[in-house]
């Protein structure tokens, strides 16, 4: 969990107090330990994409309830809305050699940056190994330049 910081427009500080509005991001990680790592990602998958909006919501006001309703806290009254996105496409459970290669063999990343297959070239953060926008953009840069030439011609 982390309190996200919005973005400021203009040229007024935003005044900020214990009484304003915030907006919290929750994670939810999938573990399974002792299970191999390919069985822990297909296992995350299936409780992320199988578990209901209203099951979330249900678990996210309990546990803060739980956490915080001694200093008065009341998840009904304090939680305005619970926005739920589930990417299920980008759930990324890399296993060893991934990222650097094992035995001898390229990493299955460098496999997929290195040349596109026909006019698909295969552009992700997951494949530069930091799920931000910088990397979204150089990932793309990358990839629309392997396909260029094609596109072009």
């Amino acid at each position: 969990m982390d309190v996200r910081r919005l973005a400021t427009v203009g040229i007024d500080d935003a005044t900020i107090s214990p009484d304003s509005p915030i907006v919290l991001t929750l994670k939810v990680l999938y573990a399974y330990p002792g299970l191999p790592t390919e069985e822990q990602g297909r296992r995350g998958r299936t409780e992320m994409l199988g578990t209901s909006f209203r099951d979330y919501e249900q678990r996210i006001r309990e546990q803060f309830d739980a956490m915080f309703a001694h200093v008065g806290f009341d998840a009904k009254r304090d939680i305005a809305a619970i926005i739920l996105n589930r990417w299920g496409h980008a759930y990324l459970n890399p296993q060893p050699g991934f990222f650097f290669g094992s035995n001898g063999k390229p990493a299955p990343r460098e496999i997929l940056r290195s040349a596109p297959f026909g006019r698909i070239a295969f552009a992700n953060t997951d494949l530069a190994g930091a799920m931000d926008h910088r990397y979204s953009i150089l990932e793309a840069h990358r990839a629309v330049g392997q396909l260029v030439d094609q596109v072009l011609t």
